[in-house]
């Protein structure tokens, strides 16, 4: 499954790469791609073993906030 999120706080590459490293040691996650000039990140993920909650969790764990 892919999602699009969007994201605000992120204001750098650092910020980025906070955020792409996180979810990419969730098991069950396959890929990232954030960007913080779009305030978005877009995750794969396999529903059956992560939902968008821990996600949303994860991203908001690295002090980020997603907007619904």
């Amino acid at each position: 499954m892919k999602n699009e999120l969007q994201v605000s706080g992120m204001h750098c590459g650092g910020c980025e790469l906070l955020v792409k490293e996180a979810l990419e040691e969730v098991e069950g996650i396959s890929a990232a791609e954030v960007s913080f000039l779009k305030g978005s990140v877009v995750v794969e993920y396999e529903p059956e073993v992560v939902s968008l909650a821990l996600v949303t969790a994860v991203i908001e764990g690295q002090g980020f906030t997603v907007k619904s």
